[in-house]
């Protein structure tokens, strides 16, 4: 399967890696997002609720681990005001569930990210009229490739328990989204 930042997986093992190791936690949170109807009004106020559930979460781990990571811009604030928009209340925020492990952070980050480009496709499918602020947050011109890079660089340089822990907050944050989609509605 070819995917974006081809280029970036070639010369980085350890995203080649980081990748197969977590494309099925990926394919289990794209499964359970699915079943979301986005034109329609309750089921994409779901869709956004599920995500709320984590998204705050997990950019609150990320903004205590800010040191250690690439720059990166939170879009917590934007998913609250399409739910306001929308005349639905902001959900309370799953417990953190992530380890506090040297790599982690990455791993969340490498999600988060990831699901901006979802963002991008999925912004299409919503109906005329409905906020989508959250998903409009597109990466800017560059972020993605350069994000892959300081990713797969971090990865190559990293021992073993390092690498372990980026898959891990990878898998973890997968999960999350998971649970809350299947909770939701």
């Amino acid at each position: 399967m070819k995917t974006v930042g081809g280029a970036d997986e070639q010369k980085n093992s350890g995203l080649t890696e980081l990748r197969h190791v977590s494309r099925k936690a990926h394919e289990a949170v794209d499964e359970a997002f699915s079943r979301f109807e986005l034109a329609d009004p309750q089921s994409y106020g779901d869709f956004l609720t599920a995500h709320a559930r984590v998204l705050g979460a997990a950019e609150a781990y990320l903004s205590r681990h800010a040191v250690s990571l690439p720059v990166w811009r939170p879009r917590a604030e934007l998913l609250k005001d399409d739910l306001r928009q929308m005349g639905l209340p902001v959900p309370a925020v799953h417990a953190e569930c992530l380890p506090e492990r040297d790599g982690t952070a990455m791993g969340v980050l490498y999600v988060l990210e990831g699901s901006r480009l979802g963002g991008r496709v999925l912004s299409g499918c919503v109906a005329e009229g409905l906020p989508r602020a959250y998903l409009l947050a597109f990466h800017r011109k560059g972020e993605w490739p350069a994000f892959l890079e300081k990713l797969g660089q971090y990865l190559d340089e990293s021992d073993a328990v390092r690498r372990q822990a980026v898959t891990e907050g990878a898998v973890a944050t997968f999960a999350l989204f998971r649970k809350s989609a299947e909770r939701q509605g």
